[in-house]
C-alpha cells in the first residue's frame, strides 16, 4: 500500500489533530482549536489508524480507484470533522443524525467508485469504525 494511502487514512479517522504554538494562529485558527473537541486519545488514535490500514489495504484497490477512494472519504470527512466541536452547539442526537446523512451521501459516491466486492468490504471496516466513533460521541461531555 502507498505512503499517500496511510497518509491519507490517518486523516479520514475524523480524530487527528496538529499541535500549533497558540502564537501562531490566526483569530480564526484560535477560535476553532478553543471549540475543537476530541473524542479519542493519542494513543486510541494511533491504534484506530494501524487496525485502518490493515483492513483498507486488503481491499487491493488500483492505483486510480485508491486515488478517487481516499479523495472521496477526504471530502466527507471534512464535512463530519467539526460537527462535535463546541462552537456547533448540536445535540448528540443531532451530531448522530448528520453523521448518518454525510455516511449516506459518502456511500452513495462510492458505490460510483468501488466494485459490489470493494463496496462490502469498506462498509464492514467503516462500519466498525463508526460504532466506535458514535459510542464515543456517546460517551462524551460537550
Amino acid at each position: 500500500m502507498e505512503i499517500k494511502l496511510h497518509i491519507s487514512i490517518a486523516s479520514i479517522i475524523l480524530l487527528f489533530s496538529m499541535t500549533i504554538k497558540a502564537q501562531d494562529l490566526t483569530v480564526k485558527q484560535q477560535e476553532y482549536k478553543k471549540n475543537k473537541v476530541e473524542i479519542f486519545t493519542i494513543k486510541e488514535r494511533d491504534n484506530l489508524q494501524y487496525w485502518i490500514q490493515e483492513e483498507f489495504a486488503k481491499m487491493n484497490l488500483t492505483k486510480e480507484t485508491e486515488e478517487d477512494y481516499v479523495n472521496t472519504l477526504l471530502t466527507y470527512k471534512a464535512k463530519m470533522a467539526r460537527l462535535v466541536d463546541k462552537d456547533k452547539d448540536y445535540s448528540k442526537e443531532e451530531i448522530l443524525a448528520k453523521i448518518d446523512e454525510i455516511i449516506d451521501r459518502q456511500n452513495a459516491a462510492l458505490k460510483k467508485i468501488l466494485t459490489n466486492e470493494e463496496f462490502q468490504m469498506h462498509l464492514e471496516t467503516y462500519d466498525k469504525l463508526l460504532l466506535s466513533i458514535k459510542n464515543r460521541i456517546a460517551e462524551t461531555e460537550f
